[in-house]
Order: structure tokens, then C-alpha cells, then sequence
């Protein structure tokens, strides 16, 4: 991801719809698996950013980040988060097996040439009855100079993920693409967008300026969907979300619901 992404992510997280869902499906998922009741629950954020959900998680337990872009870690330690390990996720990750009773891997897995790699190291250091929670952007048709200035190497299917997570054995929990509502506005703007030269440096849909009205109006619209994925699956949109329970029965072959 380029520098100055992140310095809008920074900017942009407490307040643009985007980042405010993402920060309620976190808070919302956690607390419907009752992690607070865990002993002693440990948590991995990898790829964590400027620190939103890191700060969110801190909630629930002892919690520690990983990042690779020094620019990112400048934010991290500007927020006070300390346990924070430089990792390439597309390395082995540098924890002990079964360290963590939970993991967030929020929209990293399309920024790595070996996405099955990571999956095989989060089951590693995940503990038995442990947690892994993942969202990744879908659907390859949404693709548009958004995903090149992030870096992304590819959107996802159901279809496509779920073959992986269930050969390691994890149980499927959740497996529901979300972002639905507004899928269809954003295909078109992206679309738009892609019929235009882009520069030497694309940006993020993060750039686009939105009026304080219409982003409220989106992020209650992208908070009532969030909750609906409490009780439902969503047959499409911008974004697919996992939620994991790591089993050693080699006979689970997981169910979604």
C-alpha cells in the first residue's frame, strides 16, 4: 500500500462510513463469540494498520499487531499500541503454535502472492476452540484502480476461499459476503472511474471527498447491514467476511449458517 493511503486511513477512520462499518462488524462479532469470557484470551491482529481495530480489540484481551510498512507502525506508535511485531505476512508468522485465542486478518490475504500460506500459519498459531476472523474484498468484477493503488493481487468468491479454510480444518461459522446495499452504487462509480487515464500513482476510493450528510446517511445504511449479518447471509457484495473456529477433528468438514 502506498504512504500516503495510509495517512488517509489514518485521517478517515474515526468518521468515513467505511472504516466506522468495519470497526462495528469487529465489535459486534467479538462480542456475539463471548470473548471476554475466555481465560485469558490473546489476541493477533495481522496486518494492523494505523491501529482502529488494534485500539477495538485491546477491549477483549491482550492484544498484538503485526505490520510490515514502517509508515504504518509511525501510527501504531503514535496511538500507544507497543505489541507490535515488524512481520512479513507473507512469511512464517514469528509466534509460538497455539498462541492466540483469537485472530483478526482483515483485508490482508489480497495483498500476498501466497494467500494459503497465511491461512496455514493463522491455524498454527491459533489454539484449539480459537477464533479467526477474516474479511477480504469480492467479487473480481468490482476490480478498478481502487484495488491497484492498495496493492491487491485479487478479489474472492465463497467458492474460492472456502475449499481452503475447510482442508485445514477449521469450522465454518460465518461465510457471508456483506457491503451489499451499496454494491451496486460502487460498481458503478468504479466503473466510471476505470474510463478516465489514470495517473502515475492511483489512489483509493478513500480520496473521494464526501459531504458530512451523505457520509452519515452511508454509514447508518452500512451499520444496519452489519447487524442484519448477525442473523443472515448475504448472496453478494463489495466484501466477504469469515468467521473461524479452529478444530483438530479431521471429520469436521465445516458447515457455514
Amino acid at each position: 500500500m502506498e504512504n500516503d493511503e495510509y495517512r488517509v486511513m489514518h485521517d478517515l477512520e474515526k468518521s468515513y462510513w467505511w472504516f466506522v462499518g468495519k470497526q462495528y462488524l469487529v465489535r459486534t462479532h467479538l462480542t456475539r463469540l463471548n470473548i471476554e469470557n475466555l481465560q485469558q484470551p490473546a489476541i493477533l491482529d495481522i496486518g494492523a494498520g494505523t491501529g482502529i481495530i488494534l485500539k477495538i480489540l485491546e477491549r477483549f484481551g491482550k492484544a498484538f499487531g503485526t505490520e510490515l510498512s514502517f509508515e504504518a507502525i509511525r501510527f501504531l506508535k503514535e496511538r500507544q499500541l507497543n505489541l507490535i511485531v515488524r512481520s512479513d505476512a507473507n512469511q512464517n508468522l514469528p509466534f509460538r503454535n497455539e498462541s492466540f485465542s483469537v485472530i483478526t486478518c482483515l483485508d490482508v490475504l489480497e495483498h500476498l502472492d501466497k494467500d494459503y500460506g497465511l491461512l496455514k500459519e493463522m491455524f498454527r498459531v491459533c489454539r484449539p476452540g480459537g477464533y479467526v476472523l477474516i474479511t477480504v474484498p469480492s467479487f473480481q468484477a468490482f476490480w478498478s484502480p481502487h484495488d491497484t493503488a492498495l496493492h491487491h493481487k485479487r478479489r474472492y468468491t465463497r467458492s474460492h476461499i472456502l475449499p481452503y479454510v475447510k482442508e485445514l480444518r477449521f469450522k465454518v461459522l460465518k461465510a457471508s459476503y456483506y457491503n451489499m446495499i451499496l454494491s451496486i452504487p460502487i460498481w458503478t462509480i468504479r466503473r466510471i472511474k476505470s474510463l478516465f487515464p489514470q495517473t502515475e500513482h492511483p489512489q483509493s476510493d478513500f480520496f473521494i471527498s464526501l459531504p458530512g450528510a451523505l457520509n452519515r446517511a452511508l454509514t447508518l445504511l452500512f451499520a444496519a447491514e452489519i447487524y442484519g449479518l448477525r442473523f443472515l447471509n448475504y448472496p453478494f457484495g463489495v466484501s466477504l467476511l469469515l468467521i473461524l473456529q479452529k478444530t483438530d477433528n479431521t471429520g469436521d468438514e465445516g458447515r457455514t449458517r
